[in-house]
């Protein structure tokens, strides 16, 4: 035989050979159909909802595309969370104090910010990014008290006490006489 006929055969051979000769695969039984609840009712049940189908209910949750600040700014003008002050910018556990003038009407206390500023503080000077203030100002302690807002809008007041570091408080109470 030709090469020129062999190889037409060969051809053909290969594309029965390529043909789908795999087991046929039988389609899934169906489920039966479920029986009437009342047999005296003569209605037929409804057909019970798809598992695949899936449905969102806003109802209860907030929604994601709306700013939780613009809540906030609607809760009440009078509101204060930040300080206008230099001393706003910093948390309460960035401040250092420094330095404590007791003994007068007005007590004073000097505050160290991160940027190595010092500032003097009164009692009912703000301090902190939660808008906190100077409650009191006592030998070796700054109270502040801070009302922090909670996520579902109430205000929780906490105090916070700055302390003078351990070496400068043992120097304090050495040169009093």
């Amino acid at each position: 035989m030709s090469p020129r006929r062999i190889a037409p055969l060969l051809v053909c051979a290969l594309l029965a050979a390529c043909g789908d000769s795999g087991p046929k695969r039988a389609p899934a039984p169906k489920k039966p159909a479920a029986a009437p609840a009342a047999a005296g009712d003569g209605a037929a049940a409804a057909p019970a909802p798809k598992v695949d189908d899936w449905v969102y209910s806003s109802v209860g949750k907030r929604d994601p595309f709306r700013s939780f600040l613009a809540d906030v700014s609607q809760a009440g003008p009078g509101l204060q969370t930040r300080c206008a002050t230099p001393l706003g910018k910093y948390e309460l556990d960035q401040l250092k104090l420094v330095a404590v003038i007791t003994g007068l009407e007005d007590p004073v206390a000097m505050v160290e910010a991160p940027s190595g500023v010092g500032y003097a503080v009164r009692r009912g000077a703000c301090l902190g990014k939660n808008g906190g203030t100077v409650a009191a100002v006592r030998s070796g302690e700054v109270v502040v008290t801070e009302f922090a807002l909670r996520a579902d809008g109430t205000r929780d007041r906490t105090q916070t006490v700055l302390r003078l570091p351990k070496e400068a408080a043992l120097n304090l109470e050495e040169q009093l006489p």
